[in-house]
């Protein structure tokens, strides 16, 4: 049972895009509305590429960065904070955490897709 559990972590952290684009669908079918579709995704598929990051610093040089990670996940909520204050002069942590989210999203899926063309660069010519 606990190898299933991890066949299925392994395979979602390195295919993270397929599983995306599964995701969307089956929220498309299920909310039969495109946005919150993509809102839903985008709220399942981030944490999933903060982990493919993750992994993939691991296999590309050696040493896994999740402490830097978590700092940097800090930092910009607080960032988010502080430009809400600024924007708004009141602060409401539900709608910052939500933009926070998304950037992270967006984020993080440039991240992991510059990793991946690097990490393919790499041993392609390694060859």
């Amino acid at each position: 049972m606990i190898d299933g559990f991890m066949y299925l972590y392994a395979a979602l952290v390195t295919l993270p895009i397929p599983f995306m684009l599964l995701v969307y669908f089956v929220t498309r079918k299920i909310y039969r509305h495109k946005w919150k579709a993509i809102h839903k995704t985008v709220n399942v598929m981030t944490i999933l590429f903060i982990l493919s990051v993750d992994l993939l610093c691991t296999v590309l040089f050696g040493t896994s960065y999740i402490g830097w990670i978590l700092l940097f996940l800090l930092i910009t909520f607080g960032a988010a904070l502080i430009i809400q204050f600024n924007k708004t002069e009141d602060v409401h942590v539900l709608r910052a955490f939500k933009r926070f989210w998304r950037f992270n999203f967006l984020l993080f899926l440039t991240v992991y897709i510059g990793l991946s063309v690097y990490g393919l660069t790499m041993e392609l010519l390694a060859l």
